[in-house]
Order: structure tokens, then C-alpha cells, then sequence
């Protein structure tokens, strides 16, 4: 599958029947705030099952980990190479049981 989606983050997540929901947004160019600032609009939504959030939120903290690791080594100079500061990519097979995970979320 060649497909990509583009958004800037999460606006709501929603679990209804053993189902997670994922409410993506993204910035509208012509919808403003008070402010002046772009609104934050709906874009895409994923669904999944509770399993399979659990599973993604622990990638997810993997990943964030990842970027807290690279941007403390960007502040302390030692990550000038832009091929450095690539998050390495995390992968699981599709057939593996996942390990059992602490759950992220109190």
C-alpha cells in the first residue's frame, strides 16, 4: 500500500463498543481563530480495536522516547548530521504476539 495521510494531530479519541476511534485534524488555511490562528479541523479517522490501540500506544511511547533521545543529543551538539537525527524505525511482525507491556496510560 502506497497511501499516505498528512495531519497535525489528534483531535479527539472516542471508545464506543470495544472500539477506539481516532479522530485526526489537521490546520485549516482558511478557518481562524479569535486569534487569527488556524482552527484545527477534521481530516481522517482510524479505528481499531482496543487490543490494537494498546499495542499502537506502546509504539507510540517507543517512538516518543526515540524523539526525547534526539532532541536532547540535537541540544547537546552532538547530532549535526541530518541522517542522525532520523527516528530509527520501529517494526513488529505481523505474525508475533506482542510482549506483555505496562499499560502507558494511568
Amino acid at each position: 500500500m502506497n497511501q499516505q495521510v498528512f495531519s497535525d494531530g489528534i483531535g479527539q479519541v472516542t471508545i464506543i463498543g470495544g472500539a477506539v476511534r481516532l479522530d485526526f485534524v489537521t490546520f485549516s488555511p482558511t478557518e481562524k481563530d479569535a486569534k487569527g490562528q488556524p482552527v484545527a479541523v477534521f481530516s481522517h479517522r482510524v479505528v481499531m480495536s482496543l487490543d490494537g490501540f494498546m499495542q499502537s500506544a506502546v509504539k507510540l511511547q517507543e517512538a516518543a522516547q526515540a524523539v526525547s533521545k534526539l532532541v536532547q543529543r540535537a541540544r547537546e551538539g552532538q547530532a549535526a548530521d541530518p541522517a542522525v537525527m532520523a527516528a530509527p524505525v520501529v517494526s513488529v511482525a505481523a505474525d508475533a504476539a506482542p510482549a506483555p507491556q505496562k499499560r502507558p496510560f494511568p
